[in-house]
């Protein structure tokens, strides 16, 4: 009986509860859920409430972008002429009018970066010298790259590396360009009006899209290593004028300030490569670039010095620090080989860096002794 009334009471008990809210039964309805009865209509908000946030969170990107609305009928908005959808503007003059907008960023950005209160003043003196190398460098050399990526600033090298390639070909060359100025001009200015109308807007970590990236990457490349050529003569020149006045040879030059000079870049980007564990593409590049230097390099001089020697054959003579220097490099290459793969099962050592520093101490002084001899 005790078993019958409680089922009784039971069943009592629930249909007290179905009286009770018959009224949300007949219009938003309820539903039992794990043992616990709750209304539709709070499910159903609450996945309403779900989904708006999911969508919101997939739509807007508050790292890129400021606060915006979104139009869920287009889903295209306009903020200070951008496309929200594509990151690039809507118009030309809203391209021009952005462009310029991130030139005067990207100068702000630099003054903070080389004028900040933590910058030391020899440093600061040192960005006011080479201010105008800066200046003329960053308006014709066009950078793609994530990390140095401006719209405004790749619209103005693509104008601005047209005048340099004129003064290089004229300075270096002594070739006349003429109405070809014209031409590279106009063509380049077409460029820089589509970079500022199709490329995305200047963001962190954002680069344009591939069709402008890359062409402008190759152009970018060729143009820098025409700076480089010139930079090179003009060290080239003040190597020769310090011999002369302080009577050094010019190979000993050679061996140390313009090797130095010319290795620095190299020894920075191979210490990074190894920092991030790239070790094996470090040491694969420490010896590419003496290779392609050689190779390409003596292959390429050579070539123009006969052509301005009218085509006739050059005169080379071995030195004794050529000499010297071939033997100190095959010592170190045996000893590379001895090390990684004899010694240590194809791995080199870090105090095997110790060796190479001190062989290359035992060159330079050797080298030295024999000149002044």
């Amino acid at each position: 009986m005790a078993g019958d009334e409680s089922s009784v009471g039971g069943g009592s008990a629930v249909d007290r509860f179905v009286s009770k809210f018959s009224n949300y039964q007949g219009e938003e309805g309820w539903e039992d859920n794990e043992g616990g009865v709750v209304l539709r209509s709070d499910k159903k908000k609450k996945k309403k409430d779900r989904k708006r946030e999911e969508y919101e969170e997939e739509t807007v990107d508050y790292s890129l972008m400021e606060s915006f609305e979104i139009d869920d009928s287009s889903r295209r908005n306009s903020i200070d002429g951008t496309n929200v959808s594509t990151f690039e503007a809507r118009t030309l003059y809203d391209g021009i009018v952005g462009g310029k907008d991130e030139v005067i960023d990207s100068i702000e950005k630099w003054k903070e970066e080389a004028f900040g209160d933590d910058v030391k003043w020899y440093w600061k003196v040192n960005e006011v010298v080479l201010l105008p190398f800066t200046v003329a460098r960053s308006a014709s050399v066009c950078l793609t790259s994530k990390e140095e990526y401006n719209r405004g600033v790749l619209a103005t090298s693509c104008i601005g590396s047209v005048f340099w390639v004129s003064f290089y070909l004229w300075f270096e060359h002594d070739v006349a360009v003429g109405p070809g100025l014209f031409y590279h001009l106009a063509v380049m200015t077409v460029v820089a009006l589509v970079v500022l109308r199709f490329a995305k807007v200047s963001r962190e970590k954002i680069s344009p899209q591939n069709w402008i990236a890359v062409p402008l990457a190759i152009y970018g490349f060729v143009v820098a290593a025409s700076w480089i050529d010139f930079i090179a003569d003009q060290l080239v020149e003040v190597l020769q004028f310090l011999g002369v006045v302080l009577r050094i040879p010019s190979s000993i030059l050679g061996l140390t300030i313009l090797a130095w000079g010319n290795s620095v870049g190299d020894l920075s980007t191979n210490m990074s490569m190894a920092k991030r564990g790239l070790a094996n593409m470090s040491i694969t590049a420490c010896f590419a670039g003496p290779v392609f230097n050689l190779l390409v390099g003596l292959g390429v001089g050579f070539n123009l010095l006969n052509n301005s020697n009218g085509g006739g054959s050059s005169e080379v003579e071995f030195s004794p620090a050529i000499w010297t220097g071939l033997a100190f490099m095959f010592s170190h290459c045996v000893l590379i080989l001895v090390a990684g793969v004899w010694w240590n099962d194809g791995f080199i050592p870090a105090k095997f860096g110790y060796i190479s520093a001190s062989i290359y101490i035992a060159y330079a002084i050797t080298c030295c002794a024999l000149e002044f001899s």
